[in-house]
Formats: structure tokens, C-alpha cells, sequence
């Protein structure tokens, strides 16, 4: 059984499929150590492909259509999808407002915080805002069993 729910935003699940020049490679990888051993459930929500896929094509990795729909492909089969609810969306609304955010950043951390789960993020806006946490902090509280607290 899982010890926490984490959502992953675009920014970590990127690192699962690119390397070169990123932070944080391994303790991001090391969240989908732990989702495979069952330590903690990991979802992506249903924006993180489009958000992946352009980071990939147009971001510094500069990578061919092809394989960003080959990475696309695994990312699908990689974790779950979920679609925020209205209210998600709605509570996305507010924390855009509130913390200067785009709204698909709220929406990670409103979709997270509705059903209890940590965000993993390298986004600083987030991580400014205490909505979420880095891989390297999440990875090293499950490694020490400190769960979901720091």
C-alpha cells in the first residue's frame, strides 16, 4: 500500500525522459522507483503530455516529432492520467490569482491538494509559494520513512 499520493507536474516528469542540463535527474526518477516498489502512488495530470511534448520540441532538448511522440507514448503507459474536476479547476482559478501563477501551474497544486497528495515540482513560482516540493525532498522523506513530512 502507498505510503503517500504525489502528483507530478510537467517540470518533474520531464527529467523521467531527459537529462542533459536538467536538475534533479535522479531523486525525479527516483519518485518513479518508488511508484513501481508501490511506496507512493504517482499521477500526472492530463495537461503534463501537451507540457512535455513542447518542452521536448521547442525547449532546450530541441528533439524530433518522432521520438517526442515515442516519449509521449510511454508517458501514457508510464502513470496515470487524471483530469482536474471543476472544483479543482475552480480552486486552480483562486491560486493563480493568490500566488502570480498560470493557471496549469494551479491547477497541479489545486488537483493535489483536493485529494490529499504532495506536488512534486522544480517550478520556482511553486515552490515559492509552499504549494509544492522537490523530488529531492519527497525521495529523501520516503527514504528516511518520514512519509510525507519533512
Amino acid at each position: 500500500m502507498p505510503t503517500i499520493d504525489v502528483v507530478s507536474d510537467a517540470s518533474v516528469a520531464l527529467k523521467w525522459f531527459h537529462a542533459e542540463g536538467e536538475e534533479e535527474v535522479e531523486p525525479a526518477r527516483a519518485l518513479l522507483d518508488h511508484y513501481r516498489s508501490q511506496r507512493i502512488g504517482l499521477h500526472v495530470l492530463n495537461l503534463t503530455p501537451y507540457e512535455v511534448g513542447n518542452a521536448l520540441l521547442r525547449g532546450r532538448a530541441k528533439v524530433d516529432a518522432h521520438r517526442v511522440a515515442i516519449v509521449l507514448e510511454a508517458l501514457a503507459e508510464i502513470c496515470p492520467h487524471i483530469a482536474p474536476t471543476p472544483a479543482e479547476l475552480r480552486e486552480a482559478a483562486i491560486l493563480a490569482e493568490r500566488h502570480e501563477l498560470t493557471i496549469y501551474d494551479a491547477a497541479y497544486a489545486a488537483t493535489a491538494q483536493s485529494r490529499g497528495a504532495e506536488l512534486a515540482t522544480l517550478d520556482r513560482a511553486l515552490l515559492k509559494s509552499g504549494l509544492g516540493r522537490r523530488p529531492s525532498t519527497i525521495a529523501a522523506a520516503l527514504t528516511h520513512g518520514a512519509g510525507s513530512g519533512e
